[in-house]
């Protein structure tokens, strides 16, 4: 039996109206939950590159980038683990000021690299954090673990590819 395992779909479209519609729908009508989802501007003006992470299996995930491609927007699309690309997520933590009166929220946050502070009041701290899924994970559930954390933001998965793929989008222009 195929195991789940998080995949990750870059598409690159047309910049048009109702193209994050239809490829979500792809999702919805194979009741797959999206993980996070993340459009933006290529490299190439014109064309927008969607980025949508999901747990499920190969299998699946096969089918519905097959989907995907048949849109008539869509130039390209392809399917990934985090392995196969670049990948880096940024999160915000609002952490209760009290931690930091004894030191012990700077000795907690500044042991996770790529951590900055990015406001303090009388009330909070904000750090950013930028860094893998995993590393995202580790400092949200030791600052969930120690009562500190009042709000918590993640971007979702950022990528980039390996390989060149700017010679790839200039074809489609």
């Amino acid at each position: 039996m195929e195991q789940n395992q998080e995949y990750i779909v870059t598409a690159f479209t047309e910049n048009q109206i109702g193209v994050l519609n239809r490829i979500t729908a792809i999702y919805l009508r194979r009741k797959i939950n999206i993980e996070s989802l993340r459009v933006s501007e290529s490299s190439v003006k014109g064309i927008s590159m969607f980025i949508i992470s999901s747990i499920t299996t190969e299998q699946v995930m096969a089918r519905v980038v097959k989907q995907i491609k048949k849109i008539i927007e869509v130039f390209d699309a392809e399917y990934y683990t985090a392995d196969d690309l670049i990948t880096q997520e940024v999160a915000l933590y609002k952490i209760s000021k009290s931690i930091f009166e004894n030191g012990g929220g700077f000795e907690m946050v500044n042991k996770y690299p790529g951590t900055r502070v990015l406001e303090m009041n009388g009330d909070y701290v904000v750090v950013e954090m930028t860094g893998t899924r995993n590393e995202v994970e580790l400092l949200y559930k030791e600052l969930k673990g120690s009562g500190a954390l009042e709000q918590f933001s993640r971007s979702g998965s950022v990528v980039l590819h390996r390989e060149s793929i700017e010679e790839k989008l200039n074809m489609f222009i």
